[in-house]
Formats: C-alpha cells, structure tokens, sequence
C-alpha cells in the first residue's frame, strides 16, 4: 500500500505543506481532498480502490471540522502524530488510520464515528 495522507477541511496553504514538511521523512505523499469528494469511499480516495463513478457529489458544507486518515502508515503512527503535531495539526485535527473495516466509509461517516467517539472519551 502506498504511504499516503489524506487531508480533509484543510484550506490553507501553509497548513497544507507543512503537513506535507512533517510526512515527507515518512515517505507519505500529502493528498487534500477537495470537498465534493467527501462522499467517495476512503480507499478510493486512497489510491487503493478503482473510483465507482456512480458517487454523487459532496454539497454540503465543511465536515466541521478537520480530519487526517493515515494510509499505508500504520507502522509509524506512533513517530508520525508527534511530527504532525508540531508542524500544527494540533488536537482539534481528529486523525484516523485507514483500516479494512473503513476502507469503505465515506469522509462524511468517519468523520461523524471519530467525533461520536472523541466526544464519549471526553464525556461530552
């Protein structure tokens, strides 16, 4: 699997090349998803996946906040987040890692599952 980042609600440039500064060590290319995108399945998005075509486009607004799916990096998680962290992808970014039960889940599900779960962890 190819190493690759997948950035949602990422709208700056300079937020986006530094994510794309701390992941290059990493050998991860840096992938922000356009917005009408967001209702494509993860893996397709990732490269992994033939795109199915037949995906009606994403016209609602911001998921609500921003998002990194880790693809292909699962080995480095742990090296990964603390470098992205300082280059300012901070708390608020909630981050995931793309996984054979997700891999199907549209920008738009995972999001609204990590911040189900971010919130319960919270206890909010």
């Amino acid at each position: 699997m190819s190493r690759k980042l997948l950035l949602f609600g990422f709208e700056e440039l300079p937020t986006i090349l530094a994510a794309a500064a701390a992941a290059g060590p990493f050998g991860a290319e840096v992938v922000p998803v356009a917005r009408q995108d967001y209702n494509k399945p993860l893996a397709v998005l990732a490269g992994l996946d033939d795109d199915p075509g037949t995906v009606l486009p994403f016209n609602g607004g911001p998921l609500g906040g921003r998002m990194v799916v880790l693809c292909g990096l699962e080995d480095q998680v742990d090296c990964l987040l603390p470098a992205l962290r300082q280059a300012g992808i901070g708390r608020d970014c909630l981050k995931a890692v793309l996984t054979p039960h997700n891999r199907t889940w549209t920008a738009v599900k995972l999001y609204q599952e990590l911040l189900r779960e971010h919130q319960a962890m919270n206890g909010r």
